[in-house]
């Protein structure tokens, strides 16, 4: 709860140039400024200074009162609770390009094909990290969403179970558009690493949204991807998770 930090303030701790760049990614969202816990898709983008920040960040949430989703644009540069990020320079260059439709395998995560090629092409001895973005433009896809904080009395959470049963989870159409920052491997486990982390939110406007998590098997014959992606340089671990 009292993890709080300004995306700025992170992205300098990252030694990113303040001429240039941005953020994007897959954390919590500004409960301090929304009223109440919500996942965050963090897009932010800055040009001559921290301070000149264009802030395209989404946060999805369970309505209070309705329980119904609400997605809707990050009124704060801030993010809190955890949160994984890919920093770019912004500049253009080459990406790696990635397409793909009618599921065939048992893998349902898109995320999570492209995190596992990785690693079986790299082993476990080395990171390859990748951030970007890739777009559900087809098909339906598994989403969840953290309603508000639990009250005392129902915690701790004593296995994955529980989590779940307090997560809300939803079924939505294409097209979603998801920010993603994945690790091959964690060599070691020495730095903790949230192996793969993917938020989303609709592309055209709808209020639909969350942390992605594979498309349905109902759907493997109609579901297309189309992904954007970089590679790290560098990996920063700015806090640890306790």
């Amino acid at each position: 709860m009292n993890s709080v930090w300004s995306m700025t303030e992170l992205a300098e701790a990252m030694e990113m140039n303040p001429v240039k760049g941005g953020l994007l990614g897959a954390g919590a969202g500004p409960h301090h400024v929304v009223g109440q816990n919500c996942e965050l898709a963090p897009n932010i983008g800055w040009q001559n200074g921290f301070e000149n920040v264009k802030n395209e960040s989404r946060y999805a949430k369970i309505d209070k009162e309705t329980s119904s989703v609400h997605v809707d644009k990050s009124p704060s540069l801030d993010c809190a609770l955890m949160i994984n990020f890919f920093g770019s320079s912004g500049n253009p260059g080459p990406v790696i390009k990635i397409t793909a439709q009618k599921r065939t395998g048992s893998e349902r995560s898109f995320a999570e094909c492209i995190r596992k090629c990785l690693r079986q092409a790299y082993g476990d001895e080395q990171a390859v990290s990748l951030g970007g973005i890739f777009l559900v433009k087809k098909g339906k896809a598994k989403y969840h969403i953290m309603p508000d904080f639990p009250a005392e009395k129902d915690l701790p959470f004593n296995n994955r179970k529980d989590v779940d049963s307090w997560l809300t989870f939803h079924d939505f159409d294409a097209p979603m558009l998801c920010l993603s920052v994945l690790h091959s491997a964690d060599p070691g486990g020495r730095m903790g690493l949230r192996i793969e982390h993917t938020h989303c939110y609709a592309a055209d406007g709808k209020n639909a949204g969350g942390h992605y998590h594979y498309d349905l098997d109902y759907t493997e014959d109609d579901i297309k991807y189309e992904a954007y992606f970089n590679t790290a340089k560098m990996i920063y671990r700015l806090d640890r998770p306790n």
